[in-house]
């Protein structure tokens, strides 16, 4: 069983519990958080179109710092390509009045990686 703890210092005692709790919940969150991500920019860069070759070299992920210990990893492309995820993904008008057929690169990728993700945070929150 745990250190005896007296009535007038409950409260500093759950503080500090709690506090190592989300510390260790928050690495395990980001670890997770960040091997998704990392997947699914591994995942896309190898299926992604190829008309140039550029648009796979500026697929990336960005860290972002979400507060509170936590992290975001938000995949994107670079500049000068990034305008083309969406017609890529959704398709697009062409000059002579037809459609471009869609290339669901990044659905599959996500279909694979966000599942993985899920299992990842719902074991993290039982450890």
């Amino acid at each position: 069983m745990g250190k005896a703890v007296k009535p007038e210092d409950l409260a500093k005692a759950l503080q500090k519990e709690l506090t190592i709790y989300s510390e260790g919940m928050a690495e395990r969150v980001n670890a997770a958080g960040r091997k998704a991500a990392n997947k699914l920019k591994k995942l896309t860069k190898a299926t992604a179109p190829v008309a140039s070759g550029s648009f796979r070299k500026n697929i990336a992920v960005k860290e972002v710092d979400a507060g509170h210990g936590m992290k975001k990893y938000i995949w994107h492309v670079k500049a000068p390509d990034h305008r083309l995820t969406h017609l890529l993904v959704h398709g697009h008008a062409t000059k002579t009045g037809g459609r471009t057929k869609a290339d669901p690169f990044l659905t599959n990728a996500l279909s694979t990686v966000l599942p993985e993700f899920e299992k990842a945070m719902e074991e993290a929150a039982k450890e």
